[in-house]
Formats: structure tokens, sequence, C-alpha cells
């Protein structure tokens, strides 16, 4: 193999201003212009080719250590020791390949590692793991060892970690479930709210009171009472004033109003804006997470898990029904 050096007609120890001198001596030489010999032509590419990669330190490192990998002869495999029995431990984890792994991918795992522990043979542990290494590669190139190991090994899997929180899941599952189980009976209680609609025709305003957010671009509005309902409006209502108000029987979200004096007065509709509405997706997801978690065949852990999950949307939940 004709490596740069010789391309360049230096040795592997020139220094940057010996290649720079050699390039251009032979670029002279061979350059297209100078003659018309397609042989030279090739030589020049080689030469400019060889030239781009020792002229550049990175690149002129990283070549080198492909010739010295290049040089550096392989270990081939040895044969096999023969063994009577097959290796007592997971010959598969010994030689760190798969279960499916291939007789070739055996053989190139077991030279890697017989190549790095007989670089060290002083260290008894790197000696004894030597001869677990030989005694599996033997195993799985033994067809009358292999299947009985296989047999044996195949299908394990190692031993889980226990969960240092094992303990505490346990002794909180059963208030987590109870967490949950409120949760359904509360989304529950909101279906039948959702459904169940009362109507106020003259509701007077008990007050109204102007409410700003601190941030720039927060809305502004008016909180409105009445003898049976608290909302937002953009409306600022005189007090006695009667209302007509529809809202929902248990949990008291206003769905509509208007002035029920004025006849023509445009009925205002917050269904859509209602947790019922748009935001109906809070309520969905906790009582999913809640009826995961109430379920008897749950772990303690998932049922943990889901009661903190249920207990951040139920938070959630309840804001979004306050202050609308």
């Amino acid at each position: 193999m004709t490596t740069y050096y010789q391309v360049l007609e230096l040795s592997e120890q020139a220094t940057a201003a010996d290649i720079r001198r050699a390039y251009l001596r032979l670029v002279r030489l061979t350059h297209p212009d100078r003659t018309p010999d397609p042989a030279a032509h090739q030589r020049y590419l080689l030469v400019n080719e060889a030239y781009d990669t020792l002229s550049k330190p990175e690149l002129r490192s990283r070549y080198d250590a492909r010739l010295a990998a290049l040089r550096t002869p392989r270990l081939a495999p040895s044969p096999p020791l023969a063994y009577a029995e097959p290796f007592p431990g997971n010959a598969y984890q010994v030689l760190r390949v798969p279960y499916a792994a291939t007789s070739a991918h055996i053989d190139q795992a077991y030279q890697r590692l017989r190549a790095v522990l007989r670089a060290n043979t002083v260290d008894p542990a790197l000696r004894q793991y030597l001869q677990q290494v030989e005694h599996a590669y033997a195993t799985l190139n033994d067809p009358r060892l292999r299947p009985a190991h296989d047999a044996r090994v195949k299908g394990q899997r190692p031993a889980r970690r226990p969960d240092p929180l094992a303990e505490q899941y346990t002794k909180y599952s059963p208030l987590a479930r109870r967490l949950c189980w409120a949760a359904l009976v509360f989304f529950g209680l909101m279906l039948v709210d959702m459904n169940w609609t009362l109507r106020f025709a003259a509701d007077p305003v008990a007050s109204v009171e102007y409410r700003a957010g601190t941030r720039r671009g927060a809305r502004q509005y008016y909180w409105v009472r009445t003898s049976h309902a608290a909302f937002r409006s953009p409306w600022n209502y005189q007090v006695g004033e009667p209302l007509d108000v529809r809202r929902s029987a248990l949990f008291r979200q206003v769905r509509a109003y208007r002035s029920a004096t004025d006849a023509s007065a445009p009925l205002i509709d917050y269904s859509s804006e209602l947790t019922y509405g748009a935001l109906f997706f809070f309520p969905l997801v906790m009582a999913a997470s809640a009826g995961f978690g109430a379920w008897p065949g749950s772990s303690a852990k998932h049922a943990v898990d889901n009661a903190i999950v249920v207990g951040i949307l139920a938070l959630i939940v309840l804001y979004l029904m306050v202050s609308y």
C-alpha cells in the first residue's frame, strides 16, 4: 500500500516545511501544463490529495492513526478450549452480546475482550475475567453445550432494583385512591350541574366591583353580584337593577344574563367560556386520571401518581369555576 508520505517522497517524521517543499517540487514536475504524460497527470492529482491531508495537522494526525491501526496485526480468535460443562453464568452477558447474536458477532466480541484482557496480565481479577470470557466463548461455540446453556438463561431478566419509595407508595395509596374516588364523584356532580340550569328572570344587582389586572394588557371587568349569582361582566350595572340570569343549579356557574328591563338588551352567553365549555378539557383529564388511580388493579405507585395529577387538575378546575 502506497502512503501519502511515499507519494511526496518523504519519511513519516517529515516536518510541515518538508511537506511544503516536497509538494512544490513535485507539482512543478507533474503539472499538466509542463508535461502531457497521462501518468504524470495522475501523479499530480495524487500529490495534491496527499498534500491536502498532510498539510493540515488534524487530518494528518487522523491519517497517522489509521496507518498505525492498519499496521497493527489483529489477534485471530484462538480455537475455543474444550469444556465438559457449559458456562455456569450468562455467556451472553459476559461477552456483552444480545441473545440473537450471530457467530460473527460473538467472535468479534470475544476478540475485542481478549485483546483488552491479555494486555493486562498483572491484575488477578482481570485474569479471572479472561477465564470467564474463554469459557463463555467456548460454550457459545460448542453445539453440545450451547443448547443447555440457552435453555437455562434465555428469558431471564436481571432483577429489578427495589424502589426506594415503595414503602411510601404503599403507605399513601389508600388515601390516594380515596382522593381519586372523590374526584370521580366531583366529576359526576359536574355532569349533573352541566345539564341542570336555573333561571332567575328578575334577579336584582346587589353589588358591582370594578376589577383591573396589574399586568400590562390584563382584562378589565366588573364583578357583579346578584341575589342568586356572581359573575364577570363588561357592563357597569346599577345596584338594584334587575337582571335575567341563568346559572347552573349545583355550582352556580352563570351561563348567560341580560338586562330584565330592556327587551332589546343583548344576551351575554358564557356557556362557551365556562369550565363546562371550551375549558372542559381539564375536568375530562382529571376524571381519566382519577379512573386510573381508583381502579382496583392499579399498583400503589400508579394510584399515588394519578392522585397527584388529580389534585393539581382539581385545583385548576376549582380556580376556573370560581374566577368566572
